[in-house]
């Protein structure tokens, strides 16, 4: 109501997805999960927003390109610590392989399209445009995104905040740069956070990481911010075996969070990821009515 007989234009369906997903040893389960829900996640999406328009990436979480420390051995073969290139990766070629890495995939921020290493896709995603990003007239929205967020257990600790700063840059999303044409100014910007660790390799802080957000969004309300991280053990709950529980400090990503009008917070324990989503297609929904683009 406060924009009298003149209403906000809303997103018009545009909305640019970026996913944020650690590479830890830890991570298989929650990869698995995030995987389970994406479909009925871009659905209800689809369903709520008219003129439903995605872009969806997945940004390089660490700066590395896991197939050289992990896959690659001397003499073009495989390394010594895996006779393949780790578990559930039997398929990875060594011998080709390493000749398909570019210059973006070793670089932090840039749009994920050949994941490597224990658990991963250990493939070129192909998709449609020809994009390090998957956009929304693309044939096998969720084939593509399986590719592009299937991003292993064979990376480093990641600095996520940092990782998150890039890939919304200038320098990464303008002419030539790694994720050209992703970041669009007339469109709702969501981010999507996803670790079983604290964030303690970032030199930037939630100040900071918020205030490169606004830059490259120019309006906190043009934000959904999302993130599944840790969370407190409750008393008397019982621990699921092999979950990561916060430690008692603040949540991860909770003061950025915070920062933001529209943000939701999930369980990297919880048993399916897929209530969360449905959470956030809510948020998603709700904000882009009130979006102006600026």
């Amino acid at each position: 109501m406060d924009f009298g007989p003149v209403q906000p234009p809303g997103c018009k369906g545009k909305v640019d997805v970026l996913f944020l997903i650690s590479r830890l040893g830890t991570m298989d389960t929650e990869q698995e999960q995030l995987l389970a829900s994406f479909p009925g996640f871009i659905d209800t999406i689809e369903q709520t927003l008219e003129g439903f328009d995605v872009h969806i990436m997945t940004a390089n979480p660490d700066g590395i390109w896991p197939g050289k420390y992990v896959c690659e051995g001397g003499d073009g073969g495989c390394s010594d610590y895996w006779p393949t290139c780790g578990p559930d990766a039997e398929d990875y070629d060594c011998t080709t392989y390493k000749d398909l890495v570019t210059e973006c995939d070793e670089v932090l921020g840039a749009g994920l399209t050949f994941n490597t290493g224990g658990f991963a896709a250990n493939k070129v995603c192909d998709l449609h445009g020809g994009n390090r990003y998957i956009v929304g007239d693309d044939p096998n929205i969720a084939g593509a995104f399986e590719c592009i967020a299937k991003v292993g257990t064979s990376g480093a600790d990641p600095p996520l905040g940092d990782a998150m700063i890039a890939a919304l840059s200038a320098k990464l999303n303008g002419p030539k740069g790694c994720n050209e044409g992703f970041l669009r100014e007339d469109a709702l910007l969501v981010v999507v956070l996803i670790m079983d660790n604290a964030d303690i390799k970032s030199k930037s802080y939630a100040k900071t990481q918020y205030e490169a957000i606004v830059a490259a969004k120019k309006d906190a309300s043009a934000v959904v911010m999302l993130a599944v991280v840790p969370q407190h053990l409750k008393e008397g709950e019982p621990m699921v075996p092999g979950c990561a529980y916060d430690e008692g400090g603040p949540l991860t990503f909770a003061d950025l969070l915070s920062r933001f009008p529209y943000h939701e917070v999930g369980d990297t324990c919880a048993p399916s990821y897929a209530p969360f989503f449905e959470k956030a297609a809510a948020k998603i929904g709700e904000a882009c009515g009130s979006f102006i683009p600026q």
